[in-house]
This record gives structure tokens, C-alpha cells and sequence, in this order.
């Protein structure tokens, strides 16, 4: 399908793009940049909408969890994927764990203690200080940050491990000083689990790991039951089911986000390497769902046809053409700008998940670019790098709400709280003050309260 472009594109580019649409195995889109765009307009509503019946089955789910506890617990277990709570025992054994050290590789192990130690490392940092302000008057302000006393890390297990993910969650839980952090994932129909999601649990000493999962492991931990134990917070990713439970927990529970499909916005000058740029748009389409956007803004058409080509090449030569090919044509776009500004300018409308800037100038583009949930800067600064090692978070805001949110930190797992010493000369020197505050909003009992110590 050709999309239409704008601008002043002529009337042989218009034709090579058709040209290598129709050749190509990969439809991506091609096309001037403006605002007004319907490629670009398609990229900015799309959004991570749950459908209807989705939440009505997951009210029904969390209703019935909450009044029925366990047996409803252990019924939706086994209706949905048939496993048998009682049979297979809820939690994960000691036993499993040790089964877990043996079986999993050396090198394996080397590369999750290096992340760990990556992840470790920079999220210390970010351990907010508690700080004391004394007035004129007397009156002493604290600020003290606490850790949540206990959080549910749910990862998916319908699908290959998400071992980054789970380091991803419990470093910084760690960090945080979290005490009690559990961790749900969906078992295999004879109870076992991934040994490489149990071998990072253990290595982080995280042994609480329930073999449940979905709206039902949710509500679980949410409401609490006869043996699962009521959590203050939930994070981790899931399918629609998942995200929507969290939606709808929240309150109950504190939640990370609520997350939509993977995304990156690339930014590339004519000399950057269009191999580099096709296998990072590659990275987000692979998911698989077709609501992935790989996106890369370019100031030229044959930068913007030679980006094409070697994603065509690539996924045809690694056997990706089916698991990127729905994404692509859906949300596959390469925008041909008329300046590297003008394309920070779009990005930062569009708010992605991850941006990279492949360019010369990358440095002095940067502090422009400022909507994105991570910024990788420089040819080898690969969108996977921060995925999987580099030590920053990997779960970031998506569609549009790194405008407004930011992505996993320690302050996920910390509540701020004040602290007021307010001595009796001070509360008679502006005894008068507050009362006309409070009386001006009708709230006289609150203007009593100052009145009696008066």
C-alpha cells in the first residue's frame, strides 16, 4: 500500500517509492515529513487502548478473586492455563532454585551478574536525600523518603524469558530497600519454571516467587487471599489482561504504568550507517504485535531508500520478515526531513519510548531532544545496548507519555513524607494568618484549632 506524501516531492520519488513498496518484502513508508502527514498523524494516535470486553472480563476476574479468594484463584489458574495450583504447590521450592544454579550456563550466569552489577551501579545514584529546613522562627521541615514495605513483580511466562525485564524490576526494588518483594510468572503445565528467571531471583535473593500470573495473580496480591500476601505495588509488563487489571487496581495498589507497545524514533544525518539504522527499527518490530513503531527521521530520499533496503536485506537474510513485517507496514516510516532540528522538533512531539540520534552533531542536538523515555546518543549507543546491559532502565513510558511520565526508577519503590516541628512561638506569630486562610475557605474548625492555642 502506497501512502501519500507531502510537501514538494517529485514526481520520480513518488514513483520509487511505489516502485519499492511493491518489490519489497518489508512495507515500510517513505514520504516528505510534515505535520500534516497521515503517516505522522497515524504515528501520534496511536495509542495503547484495551478493548471493552477485555475489561469487563477482568472486572469479573478481580471481583471474584477478591470475595472467593484462593478457589477462585486456583480456578481461573486452571481454566486459563491449565495448571494446577494444588498439584504443582504455589510457591517456588528451594529445591527449584538449587535445580536452577546447575542447570543454567556459566556464561549465562556471567552475563546477569554483569547487568546486575550495570543496573546496581547507576540506580544508586538515584536515592533521593532527605533534608532538613529550619526557619527564622523556630520551625523545623523534614523530608524523609521510606521504602514500600512490599511489591509484586509480574513477568510474563508465555513466552521466551524476560530475564532483563526481571532485573529490570528487581534491581532497583533492591536499591530502594523494598523488604518484601514477590515475583509472579505463569508456570509451565508441570509446575516448572524457566531455570533463568529462577537463577536471577535467586541471585538477587528474591526466593518469594508465586507460580501464578495474569488478572487472577493480580487481584491475588492486590486484595490479598488465604496464602497469597496483600502487596502495596505492582509493576512489571503483560499482555491487554495484564495492563488492565493494573488500570483497574489502581488504588488498591500503587502501579508502575500502564504499558503499550515498544516503539523507537531515530534521528540520522546522510552519513550515518543505514545498516545500524534498519537492525535498530528491526529491534522494536520483532515483538511481533503489529502496534510496534519504528520510526527514523533522514534528510535525504537516498539515505531514507537505502535504510529500506537493508531492512528488506536483514530481515530476509536472519528470518525476521514474519515476526516484523505486520509492525512495519502498520507503523514502519521513514520521514525525509528538511533540517536534523526540524526532526528533533518531531520527535519530541511524538514522545517514544526510545529515541537515538545517529549524527555527526549528535551532542549538540541532545539537549533539544527532551520527550523520550531514553535517549541513545552515537552510531554504537544501540537501542538494545540499554535493553539488556548498560545499567539505565529499560521499562520507559510508550505512546506518547514520556511527555508527562518517566520510566522505572527508585523512586517507584520510595514514598516522601514530611516531617513539621512547629513551636509554640511560631504557631502565635502567624496565629492570625492561618486563621484568615482557613476562614476564607469555610473551614472553621480548622480557624479553631489555631484559636484555641492562640
Amino acid at each position: 500500500m502506497f501512502h501519500c506524501m507531502h510537501g514538494n516531492v517529485s514526481e520520480t520519488e513518488i514513483y520509487r517509492t511505489r516502485h519499492s513498496i511493491k518489490e519489497d518484502m518489508i512495507m515500510i513508508s517513505i514520504s516528505k515529513f510534515s505535520y500534516d502527514n497521515p503517516r505522522y498523524k497515524n504515528l501520534l494516535a496511536r495509542g495503547s487502548s484495551i478493548p471493552e470486553e477485555v475489561e469487563r472480563t477482568v472486572k469479573e476476574i478481580l471481583k471474584n478473586v477478591k470475595e472467593r479468594g484462593d478457589e477462585a484463584l486456583y480456578e481461573y489458574m486452571q481454566t486459563f492455563d491449565r495448571v494446577d495450583i494444588g498439584k504443582i504447590g504455589l510457591m517456588v521450592t528451594e529445591e527449584e532454585f538449587a535445580i536452577a544454579r546447575e542447570k543454567v550456563t556459566d556464561s549465562f550466569k556471567a552475563a546477569v551478574q554483569k547487568v546486575c552489577a550495570n543496573l546496581f551501579q547507576f540506580h544508586k545514584r538515584q536515592l533521593p536525600k532527605g533534608y532538613t529546613e529550619t526557619y527564622a522562627n523556630g520551625a523545623v521541615m523534614e523530608r524523609k523518603y521510606t521504602p514500600l514495605n512490599s511489591v509484586a513483580v509480574t513477568v510474563p511466562g508465555n513466552m521466551a524469558p524476560l530475564i532483563s525485564t526481571l532485573c529490570m524490576n528487581l534491581v532497583p526494588a533492591l536499591v530502594a530497600g523494598v523488604p518484601n518483594i514477590y515475583i509472579l510468572t505463569k508456570p509451565k503445565t508441570d509446575g516448572s519454571i524457566d531455570e533463568r528467571l529462577l537463577y536471577v531471583a535467586d541471585y538477587l535473593g528474591v526466593k518469594n516467587f508465586y507460580k501464578i500470573c495474569g488478572s487472577q495473580g493480580l487481584a491475588a496480591v492486590a486484595y490479598g487471599t488465604e496464602t497469597v500476601k496483600k502487596v502495596d505495588a505492582i509493576t512489571g509488563p503483560g499482555n491487554n489482561y495484564t495492563q488492565m487489571a493494573k488500570k483497574l487496581l489502581f488504588g488498591e495498589v500503587k502501579i508502575d504504568s500502564i504499558a503499550g507497545p515498544s516503539e523507537i524514533a531515530i534521528i540520522a544525518d546522510e552519513k550515518a550507517n543505514p545498516t545500524f539504522i534498519a537492525a535498530d527499527m528491526m529491534s522494536q518490530a520483532e515483538h511481533g504485535t503489529g502496534f510496534e513503531a519504528s520510526t527514523t527521521f533522514c534528510t535525504s530520499w537516498e539515505q531514507a531508500e537505502a535504510i529500506k533496503a537493508e531492512v528488506n536485506r536483514l530481515c530476509a537474510e536472519n528470518g525476521l520478515v514474519d515476526a516484523t513485517a505486520k509492525s512495519f507496514e502498520n507503523y514502519g516510516d521513514i520521514f525525509v526531513v528538511d533540517s536534523l532540528e526540524e526532526a528533533v522538533v518531531a520527535v519530541n512531539k511524538l514522545a517514544p519510548e526510545h529515541a537515538e540520534i545517529l549524527a555527526e552533531d549528535a551532542e549538540a542536538l541532545l539537549p533539544g531532544l527532551t520527550n523520550a523515555g531514553a535517549v541513545f546518543v552515537g552510531a554504537y549507543s544501540t537501542e538494545p545496548v540499554g535493553d539488556y546491559f548498560c545499567g539505565t532502565n529499560h521499562i520507559l513510558p510508550t505512546c506518547g507519555t514520556a511527555r508527562f511520565s518517566s520510566g522505572m526508577s527508585v523512586q517507584e519503590f520510595l514514598r516522601g513524607y514530611s516531617v513539621i516541628h512547629y513551636p509554640e512561638n511560631a504557631l502565635k506569630e502567624n496565629a492570625d494568618s492561618i486563621i484568615e486562610l482557613a476562614e476564607a475557605e469555610g473551614m472553621y474548625a480548622h480557624a479553631l484549632a489555631i484559636k484555641v492555642r492562640k
